[in-house]
């Protein structure tokens, strides 16, 4: 009788082979992401991830989940080798998709009041940040307004009852909302002067830099600005704010002043004693004492055409010295 033996040898002799591939995944930016494989073969299997074909420090399991991502992966290969006494084996690529991140709304420029004759329209702005598409939804007292819906608004013709009304807008996209802080309309029965609310600020700058300034102003919509270059209109210069060309040495010093004006009044910021309106050599604070504009209660420089009808007003409280 003879005794034998007989022995299986698979095809792969114990080799690694690859059973599952990674796929490929997408994630946004800031998220992580995991990739997986399944192999067989004569245990134990070792595992090592490549990252575009460079081994990844400590990434040597079945799975691998990346740090945080940023856009700079956006399309990175990531594969495994499987190896084992017996031989290896590499696994096909899965390619890494990193969208942008998504932002909730933020507002940067809030509404700001309006103040209108019984009759005309107001309107409104906001200026909003955050991942794009933003959609917007005005409100009036806390209810929304049909078809307000976009960055600006501007209400139908006001009576006496949309005085004191509250305006806001609600800017939202896929991630979020926010509201808008809250813009007062008022309406008067008749209009009402300009008056300078924020003075615009001095500035220092570097040569070859831009400078900017800003004035907020309240009264009769619409408001007009012409800013002016030691008391020379500045052509083109015509909103609340005006950022200076590229500055020279040669403005240094040099005295920005702006005229807010509307369909009935004009105030002028200016330099105290910058010239004498009533050529009798009082001074801006002498005028200020003596005449009383007599319209809104309030003291101030009034200045009267050939005609004697108002031509500008100027309240000491909002002069701007630039310097």
């Amino acid at each position: 009788m003879t005794v034998g033996c007989s022995a299986y040898v698979s095809a792969s002799n114990g080799r690694p082979s690859i059973t599952a591939e990674p796929a490929g995944t997408t994630v946004t930016a800031g998220q992580t992401a995991t990739f997986t494989v399944a192999a067989a073969g004569r245990g134990p299997l070792n595992y090592q991830w490549q990252k575009n074909g460079a081994a990844i420090s400590g990434a040597t399991s079945s799975s691998y989940v990346t740090p945080a991502t940023t856009s700079g992966d956006n399309g990175a290969q990531f594969a495994v080798v499987v190896s084992n006494t017996v031989g290896s084996a590499t696994s096909s690529a899965a390619m890494l998709t990193v969208k942008a991140g998504t932002s909730a709304p933020s507002i940067t420029t809030q509404p700001t009041s309006a103040t209108v004759t019984t009759g005309q329209t107001a309107s409104f702005s906001v200026t909003a940040t955050g991942t794009a598409p933003l959609s917007y939804q005005w409100q009036k007292n806390g209810a929304a307004i049909s078809g307000a819906t976009s960055a600006s608004y501007v209400t139908p013709a006001t009576t006496s009852a949309d005085n004191a009304a509250q305006f806001t807008v609600v800017v939202s996209n896929t991630t979020g909302s926010v509201t808008s802080s809250a813009a007062t309309l008022t309406v008067s029965a008749t209009a009402t002067a300009p008056s300078i609310t924020t003075q615009p600020a001095g500035a220092t700058v570097t040569a070859g830099q831009t400078a900017s300034f800003s004035v907020t102003a309240a009264g009769t919509a619409p408001l007009s600005y012409q800013w002016q270059k030691n008391g020379g209109a500045i052509s083109g210069a015509t909103s609340a704010s005006y950022v200076t060309p590229a500055t020279t040495s040669s403005d240094n010093g040099v005295q920005f002043t702006v005229a807010v004006s509307n369909a009935t009044w004009k105030c002028y910021q200016q330099r105290r004693d910058a010239y004498d309106h009533f050529g009798d050599g009082r001074s801006f604070d002498q005028c200020a004492a003596s005449e009383p504009d007599g319209d809104d209660g309030a003291d101030g420089i009034f200045l009267r055409d050939g005609n004697g009808h108002g031509a500008a007003e100027l309240s000491m409280a909002e002069e701007w010295r630039g310097d």
